[in-house]
């Protein structure tokens, strides 16, 4: 066959693969723009003094989007046509979260096999470090997601750890439980299941007359045969102390001493 018809016919089934019309942007550079604008937000979360007012984060945001030569229309204009085209922004979504897991790989490798643990000042802070992004499925090494923080200066009794999450719906239950280790050997937790979508929330109120040394926490997410489950906007909030707020009832206790 001659050369050029082979040219054509794969450029032809290129173009046939991309479903996106000329004004929305393409699959592989949305999932690069948003992976960045997800990066911008991790960084304001974890700089929340700095970035305490909204024409600073407006400012990081604008900065994003003329890094990828992007408007805030054509990326408005473009999020439009992906949520009415759910398939293709599941494929974007993948990528993303590829190359977001990869960077935090490199970054793990980078820092020796050791997690990095970012000390964040603040009455209420989001503390996680990992990505935000998980896809589960049969074909997936792991369905697993962990996290494990150890006592620094910012830390105080009475301390709250509010881990949220927003699923997609699912056939198998998702199990997580958070666990509080004190200096006097006794460990508090917290644990449940969730079913379907939605948004999700597991709280530990951390006890106020001890001190505290971890926080840790796992949460497995099983996947049906066919079936890929989805959960983003991971975020691991801590808060102080308030009476209001506080309460242990669902807050189990053991001793590793003993």
């Amino acid at each position: 066959m001659n050369k050029w018809i082979i040219i054509v016919l794969l450029a032809f089934v290129v173009m046939s693969c991309d479903r996106t019309p000329d004004y929305v942007i393409k699959p592989k550079d949305m999932a690069a723009l948003l992976a960045d604008i997800h990066k911008g937000e991790g960084v304001v979360d974890l700089q929340s003094s700095r970035y305490r007012d909204d024409s600073v984060k407006k400012a990081l945001k604008q900065s994003v989007l003329m890094r990828h030569g992007v408007t805030q229309e054509q990326l408005d204009t473009s999020l439009v046509w992906y949520g009415h085209n759910i398939d293709v922004y599941k494929e974007v979504y993948e990528m993303v979260i590829k190359q977001l897991e990869d960077e935090l790989s490199t970054a793990d490798i980078a820092a020796a096999g050791k997690s990095v643990q970012v000390s964040v000042v603040g009455d209420s802070v989001n503390v996680w470090s990992d990505v935000p992004f998980r896809r589960f499925s049969m074909e997936n090494p792991s369905d697993f997601v962990r996290f494990k923080l150890s006592a620094d200066e910012n830390w105080d009794k009475g301390d709250t750890y509010s881990w949220k999450l927003f699923a997609n719906s699912h056939m198998l239950p998702a199990q997580w439980t958070i666990c509080a280790d004190y200096s006097d050997g006794t460990t508090d937790y917290v644990s449940s299941k969730f079913y379907g979508g939605g948004w999700q929330e597991l709280k530990l109120c951390t006890d106020t007359a001890k001190l505290l040394r971890n926080v840790y926490g796992v949460l497995e997410l099983p996947s049906a045969k066919g079936e890929a489950a989805y959960m983003d906007s991971i975020s691991l909030t801590r808060t102080r102390f308030s009476p209001d707020n506080y309460s242990r009832h669902s807050v189990l206790s053991f001793n590793s001493a003993k």
